[in-house]
């Protein structure tokens, strides 16, 4: 069987995109999933995404990276987040039991393979949470890792660099349900967008499929009930940005 595997990152508890991604990942043939942080946070379903993860992981179906919004769950974060952001932070501790914190504690910083490398934000010094959104952080990350692919969440909107004959890692911004041709003789930085708080001005839920053999990654959108998610964050009490972020997407 050929190896799909689907890359998500930045669900923030949005258990309608999740549900969406996963059901149009399994449409396309994904036989593995990689979930690359911020499972929590934002939003007003972290138990149901806690649970679900954590059973695909249990049956090794899939491997779960930590994010910074998932380590805040567990240490004090506050001083690095906004006002927003920590107050989501508080309302998810208050939701999870023993059980769904000892799950976030021991999810990895950073999963290196053979020649993929996966973390929340960068390779580069995984627990400083740096962000990959140039042509330096990428090349940062690339050399840390030293694989030939690297998939990385953090940034909230899909990008992929790649390495030039001069060895620059260029931004080149994909276009959904493109098959990219990524050859492995070159390095290559995949952004994946974010599942459950979209910032790009479009409220579609992003992932991607990776396919190893055939050295090919397509990014993808995917429609979802996002009116239903930012009313569940109104009734939780959270922000009223956030659910307004989830109809607008940015």
């Amino acid at each position: 069987m050929t190896e799909r595997i689907g890359l998500f990152a930045d669900l923030h508890s949005n258990l309608e995109a999740f549900e969406a991604c996963i059901a149009r990942a399994e449409e396309l043939g994904v036989t593995r999933m990689v979930f690359l942080g911020d499972l929590v946070g934002y939003n007003a379903d972290p138990v149901a995404i806690i649970d679900r993860i954590a059973a695909f992981v249990e049956s090794k179906k899939a491997i779960a990276i930590l994010g910074n919004h998932d380590e805040a769950v567990f240490k004090d974060c506050h001083s690095q987040m906004n006002a927003s952001a920590n107050l989501a932070i508080e309302w998810t501790k208050s939701q999870l039991n023993n059980n769904h914190i000892e799950f976030l504690k021991n999810l990895p910083l950073i999963v290196q393979e053979e020649k993929i490398c996966f973390a929340h934000a960068s390779a580069h010094n995984p627990a400083d949470w740096n962000y990959v959104t140039d042509s330096m952080s990428a090349w940062r990350c690339a050399q840390n890792s030293g694989k030939s692919y690297t998939f990385v969440g953090h940034a909230h909107e899909q990008a992929l660099f790649y390495q030039s004959a001069v060895g620059k890692l260029i931004r080149f911004a994909p276009h959904p349900g493109d098959e990219i041709p990524v050859l492995h003789h070159r390095q290559w930085v995949g952004v994946v967008g974010s599942l459950g708080q979209p910032r790009d001005g479009n409220p579609e839920a992003c992932f991607a499929v990776f396919e190893p053999e055939s050295e090919a990654l397509t990014f993808h959108r995917t429609p979802y009930d996002h009116f239903t998610a930012a009313e569940k964050v109104r009734c939780a009490g959270l922000p009223e940005e956030l659910a307004n972020r989830l109809i607008t997407g940015k």
